[in-house]
C-alpha cells in the first residue's frame, strides 16, 4: 500500500515527527491514504466520524444551483463544535468528587445551586444555615449539596457551560435574478453561559451608586413581601455577600442567532452604464447586525458580563459600486 501523507505530516514531519504520526494514526487512522479501498465519499464520512469521536466537528458547505436562465441560488453554511476536557490537573484531593476540576471543561464555572429567595424569617430559620454573612428575607436560598448542615464553599459544583461557546455556526444564501441580487448571512452560538452578577443587576452598588442610577430592569423586579416571585433579590444600599456568590441564580443562557448581514442590490445594464462612461454601476442597500434572537434580553449577549461595554452597532448603508 502506498502511504499518502496528510497536510500535517507534510508540514510537521521533520520538525515534530511524533505529533505528525499521532495526528495521522490516531485522529485519522491513515483513512485518507486508503484510496484503493475507499472512495472519496467514504473517506470523508469516516474522517467526520473521527472528528466527532474526539469532541470536535468543523464543517462548511457551499452549494450553487442555477434555477433557470436568469435565476441563480447559492447557499452556504459552517458549523463548529469543540468540547475540551481537563484530563488531569494538579489539584487537592477534594472531599467531594463534584468539586474536582479534572474531567471538567476548561473555564468551567463552579457555583452554588440556587432554589429561590427566602420569603420570611420563618423560611430562613427552617432552612439550612448559610455561611455568607447575615441573611434576610429576599436573599438567595442555596442547596446544601453535601448534607453537612451548612451551605458553604464545599457546596459548589459545575454549573452551566463556560463563557466560550462550544458551538459556533453560520448560514446564508445569495440570490440573483436578472439585474437584482439579494444575500443574507446569519451567525449564531450555542452551549454558552455567563454570569449576570454585575453592578447593573444590583441597585446602589458600584457604578450604579456612583452615577446615582438604577438599571431599568431592576425597577419593579426586586423582591418585596408584595412581590415574592421577583426576578432579583431584595434591593439594598450595599453589596450583600450572600447574594454575591456565583450561583445558578445569576447564570444566563448566552446562545443567540443574529442576522449579521443583509444586502439588496441592482446592477445597471451594461449598455446603459456604457452610455455614461462606466463599465458597470451597482446600487445597493445593506445592513449589519440587524436582528438578534436570544433568550437573553437585557443586553447584547455577545458582551456577556460586560453589560456597559459598547455593543455591536446596527449599521445600514446605501451605496454605489462604480467601475470605469
Amino acid at each position: 500500500m502506498t502511504v499518502r501523507q496528510t497536510a500535517v505530516r507534510e508540514q510537521l514531519g521533520d520538525f515534530a515527527p511524533a505529533f505528525a504520526r499521532i495526528n495521522d494514526d490516531v485522529l485519522f487512522g491513515e483513512v485518507r491514504s486508503r484510496t484503493e479501498a475507499l472512495g472519496l465519499r467514504d473517506r470523508s464520512i469516516v474522517t467526520v466520524v473521527s472528528l466527532v469521536s474526539q469532541d470536535l466537528v468543523d464543517a462548511s458547505l457551499e452549494y450553487h444551483q442555477p434555477l433557470g436562465k436568469d435565476f441563480h441560488l447559492t447557499v452556504r453554511g459552517n458549523f463548529t463544535y469543540a468540547r475540551n476536557r481537563i484530563m488531569d490537573q494538579d489539584e487537592p484531593d477534594y472531599a467531594y468528587t463534584y468539586m474536582n476540576r479534572s474531567g471538567q471543561m476548561q473555564y468551567q464555572k463552579f457555583g452554588l445551586v440556587a432554589v429561590g429567595l427566602f420569603q420570611d424569617q420563618e423560611d430562613i430559620d427552617s432552612w439550612t444555615k448559610q455561611s455568607f454573612g447575615e441573611v434576610k428575607p429576599g436573599d438567595i436560598k442555596y442547596l446544601d449539596l453535601n448534607g453537612d448542615g451548612i451551605v458553604d464553599s464545599y457546596d459548589t459544583k459545575p454549573i452551566g457551560y463556560s463563557d466560550i461557546p462550544e458551538i459556533v455556526y453560520g448560514f446564508g444564501f445569495s440570490l440573483q435574478w436578472k439585474a437584482f441580487d439579494l444575500s443574507a448571512f446569519f451567525q449564531g452560538v450555542a452551549h454558552v453561559n455567563f454570569s449576570t452578577l454585575t453592578d447593573q443587576t444590583q441597585a446602589f452598588v458600584g457604578r450604579n451608586l456612583k452615577e446615582s442610577s438604577v438599571f431599568a430592569d431592576l425597577y419593579g423586579n426586586t423582591w418585596t413581601p408584595e412581590n415574592p416571585g421577583a426576578k432579583y433579590p431584595r434591593m439594598t444600599t450595599g453589596a450583600v455577600d450572600n447574594n454575591n456568590q456565583l450561583s445558578t441564580f445569576w447564570m444566563a443562557d448566552g446562545r443567540y442567532l443574529r442576522l449579521k448581514n443583509l444586502e439588496l442590490g441592482y446592477t445597471l445594464p451594461k449598455r446603459i452604464a456604457n452610455k455614461i462612461a462606466m463599465q458597470n454601476l451597482r446600487v445597493y442597500l445593506s445592513g449589519v447586525n440587524l436582528f438578534t434572537f436570544s433568550p437573553f434580553k437585557l443586553w447584547d449577549p455577545d458582551l456577556q458580563t460586560g453589560a456597559t461595554n459598547y455593543p455591536n452597532n446596527r449599521i445600514i448603508n446605501i451605496g454605489l459600486t462604480i467601475g470605469f
